[in-house]
Formats: structure tokens, C-alpha cells, sequence
């Protein structure tokens, strides 16, 4: 486990180069130079603007020229630097959970550091207390000054810090500080490139940063229909984000008390906020439940599986954390044939909100769940996209009359056809 990270900006925290190659080939063009692609500009970036101009500049450009042309870039990235530039997914998350897991975190960069600051409260604000960026008559990356400097602001020693970029100069400054180094894919350099330089962890995803630097498993991506995979994981006790036709739902055995406080702690959920449970059919509710009314074989015989949940009394054989210690339980069918097919392998209904950080928008797909849990939770079944989008219906048939609590994916409409009356809110 490491104390402390420090990161590269561009490329690592920031996908910049949209905004810089725009910038540069406005500054070519204005001087009658040839034009770059933007995959060209991720080669010429990293060893600051001056560099990145005398790179994308006609060779044998005179010094004067390229000083006019700096100006020019300087002028022009500064009214158009935010225009595509944007954070890279689920690194708010990450930075957030390390936080939380008290690592502290800083920015080092070849940026000018009156621009890092500026650029990184725009983008992360409140997040980062030591950033550093490029000083007048101090060495820039990959030399170790300005590392040396930042790592002493921040307490930082060499034997727990953690050096993250995209590039070979990130991989040379951190080595040169006697750090280990971690090449994050998504930026813009190849994996030859950080592997030639001797990088010593390699990452695909920001999420993979948790695993390394707090030593959690590793978030797996299983493929559609790997039920007795998730059903597996979920017997151990781990979280898996499983596909419904509403959203995405992290699921626990709803049995395994401390999978359950898991849960609420990846989410970042209140533990006074209950947890509905997924089941496959109204023989496991009734294990789970109660005086069940015959209104809710009813509803489930209209609507299961499908987006509706109904609150019933609870039986008291889960846990009393998944009702939040409450005498109500929520129960859902949902329909999807992987989620189905990992309740019946493992035999438990699942305590299952949705996959997401609380107050976060809900996920649709795989993707959108790793977005915000990779690196929290052990594994995400792929099944696809949502096919409905919204949330599930909730009615509460522990009151009458009925009431419904939240309106989703099915209809007060279809729900008061089937039951022959009308229903509350």
C-alpha cells in the first residue's frame, strides 16, 4: 500500500490534447507551417509548451520565430484551453475514494504554475491542496527538483509514493526520485513505450489505481451469461454489479451480513436506508417476508419479472442491516435472464441497490458502473444495456390503501388494473 500518489495532469488527470493540437495547429496555420494530427500532438507533449512548440514548429525554425509562435500559443490556448478538455472518466472517483482512505495526493506538472493551479481547480475543485507545476529558472521534468520539492510540501517519502502518468518523461521523473511508477493507458502514449521505460505497474483503468494503491482485488469485467462466475464471487462475500432491465444493481448475498455492510460502504449509502433484495419468484419472498397479501401473488403474477417492487412485512431471516433494521422488506423480480440465473445458482435473494455512488446517476450498462465503482467492488456482470432505463415502481401493501412510493418503470395505470382498486400517491 502506498501513503501517497503523486500525478501527471495532462494525459493522466486531463484529456488536454484536443485543446492543445487545436492551439497548435492555429499557430501553424497563422505562420504558414504545415498542420498536425491530433495523434501526432501526443508524441510532441510533455516536456511543457515551450517544448510542444519548437516540436510542432518547422525544423530549423529560428529561436525568434519560435518565441513569436510561443506568444501566439500562449494567447490562444488561454481563451480556448477548456473548450474540449475534460476530466477522464472516473478519475473524480478515484481521487475521491483515496482521499477517503487517507492517501494523500498531489499534481506534478511541466504546465506553468500559475496555469496548473488555475486548471485544476476548474476541473478537480477542492480536491488537490499540492499541486506544482513548471517555475522560471527551475529544472522541469523528468528532473526530480521540483518532485523533491512537492514530495517535502506534502510528507511525502520515496519508499511509499506512488509516481502516476502517461508518458516516458512521468516514467523517467518518478524513477529519478527513486519512486515507483504506475503508465496509465488512456493517456497519450503507447504501452511500448511505457514499458520500454521500465515503468513498474501498468493500468488500463482508473479504477485499477484502488487495487494497486490500497492493495483491494481487482474489479473483473465478467462476460454475459458468467452467472455461476458472479454467484460464485457473491458466496465469498464480495459485491457484483448485476444487469436488470431497469438499472444496474450492486448486488450482495443478502444472507452475508458483512457483504452487506460492504454495500453500503462502496455506494457511500447511509446504513439507515434499507436495501431492497432480488429474488426469482414469490417462494424465495416468502422466505423472506411475511403475511403476504394476496394482492402481491396478484402483482406478481401481472408484472414479475419486471420493474415493480413491493413492500411487504419482513420476516426477521435476513440480517437486520439490509432493512436497515425496519419491519418492511422491498422485493423485486427483475428481468433479466443473467440476474435471474445468478439468484438461482446462489440460492439467496440479493441485497441490491442500484450501482452507482449515492447521489450519483444511476448506471446503464457495464461501463457506467465501472465509471463510478471500479476498484470497489469485485466484479461487474455485463449484460448489455438496460433495456427500460428508470428505476422499478414501488408500492408499499403494507398500508391501505395501497400506496405507491416511487413511480418507474411500470405504470400506476397497469398496477390499479391488476388489483381491481385504485392506489395512493
Amino acid at each position: 500500500m502506498y501513503t501517497h500518489v503523486i500525478f501527471d495532469l495532462d494525459g493522466t488527470l486531463l484529456n488536454t490534447i484536443d485543446d492543445l493540437a487545436n492551439a497548435g495547429n492555429w499557430v501553424c496555420t497563422q505562420r504558414g507551417w504545415p498542420t498536425h494530427t491530433v495523434e501526432a500532438y501526443k508524441t510532441k507533449v510533455g516536456n511543457g509548451i515551450p517544448k510542444l512548440v519548437e516540436r510542432f514548429a518547422p525544423q530549423g525554425t529560428s529561436q525568434q520565430e519560435l518565441e513569436e509562435a510561443l506568444a501566439q500559443f500562449m494567447d490562444y490556448y488561454g481563451a480556448h484551453k477548456e473548450d474540449l478538455t475534460a476530466p477522464y472518466w472516473g478519475m473524480a472517483q478515484v481521487l475521491d475514494a483515496l482521499k477517503q482512505a487517507g492517501v494523500g495526493i498531489g499534481v506534478l506538472t511541466n504546465k506553468a504554475h500559475s496555469l496548473a493551479g488555475a486548471v485544476m481547480e476548474r476541473y478537480y475543485p477542492g480536491v488537490f491542496t499540492h499541486i506544482q507545476g513548471a517555475l522560471p529558472d527551475q529544472p522541469t521534468k523528468p528532473d526530480p527538483t521540483l518532485l523533491y520539492a512537492l514530495m517535502e510540501q506534502m510528507g511525502a517519502k520515496p519508499d511509499t509514493t506512488l509516481f502516476v502518468g502517461d508518458s516516458n518523461v512521468d516514467i523517467q521523473t518518478g524513477k529519478n526520485g527513486s519512486l515507483d511508477t504506475c503508465g496509465v493507458l488512456w493517456g497519450f502514449r503507447s504501452r511500448s513505450e511505457l514499458e520500454q521505460e521500465g515503468a513498474h505497474h501498468l493500468v488500463e483503468r482508473p479504477g485499477q489505481l484502488l487495487s494497486l494503491v490500497l492493495g483491494r482485488p481487482e474489479t473483473q469485467t465478467l462476460a454475459p451469461h458468467e452467472v455461476e462466475a458472479a454467484a460464485k464471487l457473491l458466496a465469498q462475500g464480495q459485491l457484483v454489479a448485476v444487469p436488470t432491465e431497469t438499472v444496474y444493481g450492486l448486488a450482495s448475498d443478502a444472507y452475508i451480513e458483512e457483504s452487506v455492510r460492504a454495500n453500503y460502504e462502496a455506494k457511500g449509502r447511509p446504513e439507515e436506508k434499507p436495501l431492497n433484495v432480488l429474488v426469482d419468484g414469490m417462494d424465495m419472498v416468502e422466505g423472506v417476508c411475511r403475511d403476504i397479501p394476496t394482492e402481491a401473488y396478484i402483482l406478481a403474477k401481472a408484472f414479475w419479472p419486471g420493474p415493480l417492487t413491493m413492500i411487504l412485512w419482513g420476516k426477521g431471516t435476513l440480517p437486520s442491516i439490509v432493512p436497515a433494521g425496519g419491519a418492511t422488506q422491498g422485493v423485486r423480480c427483475p428481468d433479466h435472464p443473467d440476474t435471474l440465473g445468478v439468484i438461482r445458482a446462489l440460492g439467496h435473494p440479493l441485497a441490491c441497490p442500484s450501482a452507482n455512488i449515492s447521489g450519483h446517476p444511476s448506471p446503464k450498462n457495464a461501463q457506467q458502473v465501472l465509471e463510478q465503482l471500479d476498484g470497489r467492488i469485485g466484479a461487474v456482470l455485463d449484460g448489455g444495456p438496460c433495456s427500460v432505463g428508470v428505476e422499478s415502481t414501488i408500492v408499499n401493501l403494507t398500508v391501505k390503501p395501497f400506496r405507491i412510493l416511487r413511480q418507474g418503470g411500470l405504470s400506476r395505470e397497469a398496477i390499479e388494473q391488476a388489483l381491481g382498486c385504485e392506489v395512493e400517491g
